[in-house]
């Protein structure tokens, strides 16, 4: 199984954040003079308590994006250089944006909100650098608070905000100048950092083929994710001196996650990594291409925050280049409101072409549906996707992880038996049959999986331990039910084999 950017950096931050915070509980580190930085820098800015860096939320370029913290990527957001206000203190400007941090609404209490505006060099805009070991520490001209990782919080978009200088070192952070970074994305234009990788291309929404050649001088092991955390290959090794061609074909859209958000950047973003990532080429170019469409709830979303994950996220690892999955999922959707809104099927169906292939998953959300509402909200997306030339193909929802004592689900909440009593795997199934709509069993697959592993085994692929969810998937969970689908597609000829990887 591969490694997450997400899952193998986390543990890591938390031991940090659990070794300095008892040891900051004791021993208080006390500031040195001012720092000088280099005002001609960008920089990355590290926090010491959870190894994430300083972040503008979504890289947004709008006054009162707030800071938070993330994963380092290097991109332009997590990038910030020193501008001198005189007498010891700088305002901090955001690269991307050239707007500056800035205690919003000169609120002078702990915890106020950092965000980003217009330089305009008041107090509140204005910080001193003090040195504290190897790390340093920014202290507000206005408030005299220190900016601080709120709660000591060691997950991505965790609040950095303002609270009284302590010393903790969820205040102490760690310049890291952008030029110095090894690696660099190994001079290939468009990308930057090491571990991970991250590409970014200005393109348009729509299709792309991308070219990839893994590998280096140096042995590696490297996945590739891309736009929303969508896995597009699994963990590959390399031998030192050995080079892997991989391609794959990756849909663009705007916003790139869950249509109804507005998560991510304009554009293609690719991100390798792994236990050792290694880049030695890569090439994207516009395709028109088939497409696999999506259309469903949060269990199948591209979901943006870790460890939350939809088994659509996973699907497209499954597929080699010829063939993009276009995820249209989104959360807390029914078969009604997915037809109803217009940012979900109402703008998937005029992308649909000949050739292309639909997945409709629906089930956790109507739980008021009734049968006959049920079946007409999904004979329309049937009817509708085959007049734009595409195959529906119904897809029962994955069970919930609701055990009776006999350690089986057969009850109506696992296995969607909605409020009015409605069976709507059933409904799914009937109406597959009278449509003559091919169906992808999934209730039935994942009911086998999850009885098989019990009530203990099964928490892994659900977040019951992470987040007491046992309705939304791990990444390991999504994964297997991506692969349960997958499978189920080849066996049943739903796609031609040559697009399976």
């Amino acid at each position: 199984m591969r490694t997450s950017r997400s899952r193998w950096l986390r543990p890591l931050s938390v031991l940090i954040a659990a070794a300095v915070a008892v040891t900051s509980f004791f021993v208080l580190q006390p500031f040195k003079a001012a720092a000088a930085p280099d005002t001609s820098a960008w920089y990355v800015i590290e926090s010491r308590s959870s190894g994430l860096v300083m972040d503008i939320e979504g890289a947004s370029t709008q006054t009162g994006a707030e800071l938070r913290q993330q994963h380092r990527t290097d991109a332009t957001n997590q990038q910030f250089r020193f501008v001198d206000s005189g007498d010891g203190y700088y305002r901090v400007q955001a690269r991307h944006s050239d707007l500056v941090l800035d205690v919003w609404e000169r609120n002078a209490d702990n915890g106020a909100t950092i965000a980003q505006y217009n330089d305009q060099n008041g107090t509140n805009q204005q910080w001193q650098v003090q040195e504290s070991g190897e790390y340093v520490t920014f202290v507000s001209r206005f408030s005299g608070k220190a900016l601080d990782v709120w709660e000591r919080s060691t997950e991505p978009g965790g609040r950095i905000s303002q609270y009284t200088p302590n010393g903790g070192a969820n205040q102490q952070f760690r310049l890291i100048p952008v030029d110095e970074d090894p690696g660099g994305g190994g001079g290939i234009e468009g990308c930057s950092g090491s571990a991970p990788i991250v590409c970014h291309y200005d393109v348009a929404p729509g299709t792309y083929e991308v070219t990839a050649v893994l590998g280096g001088d140096e042995a590696g092991s490297t996945f590739i994710e891309a736009e929303t955390r969508r896995t597009m290959l699994e963990e590959t090794p390399t031998a030192a001196g050995e080079l892997v061609t991989v391609q794959f074909t990756v849909n663009v859209r705007d916003p790139e996650g869950q249509p109804t958000g507005d998560t991510g950047s304009r554009g293609l973003d690719l991100y390798f990594d792994g236990r050792a990532p290694r880049l030695s080429d890569l090439t994207v170019t516009a395709a028109d291409q088939r497409q696999l469409f999506i259309a469903g709830d949060s269990t199948a979303c591209d979901q943006s925050w870790y460890p939350y994950t939809g088994w659509g996220q996973e699907l497209p690892q499954f597929f080699t280049h010829g063939l993009s999955v276009a995820n249209y999922a989104d959360s807390g959707e029914s078969s009604g409101s997915f037809l109803a809104n217009s940012r979900l099927f109402p703008a998937m169906r005029p992308h649909i072409n000949q050739g292309d292939f639909v997945l409709i998953q629906f089930g956790h959300n109507d739980k008021q549906t009734s049968a006959s509402d049920f079946r007409w909200n999904l004979t329309r997306m049937i009817d509708e996707v085959r007049d734009q030339g595409g195959t529906p193909v119904l897809v029962t929802p994955i069970v919930r992880r609701r055990f009776n004592s006999d350690g089986t689900l057969n009850n109506g909440v696992a296995l969607h038996v909605n409020g009015r009593g409605v069976d709507l795997p059933a409904e799914m199934r009937q109406l597959a049959q009278s449509e003559n709509v091919s169906l992808i069993d999934l209730t039935s697959l994942t009911k086998e999986l999850v009885e098989d592993l019990g009530p203990e085994g099964s928490k892994a692929l659900y977040l019951t331990d992470e987040e007491g969810d046992n309705t939304h998937l791990s990444e390991y969970g999504a994964t297997e039910y991506s692969r349960l689908a997958t499978e189920e597609m080849r066996t049943q000829g739903v796609i031609p084999a040559d697009l399976f990887r």
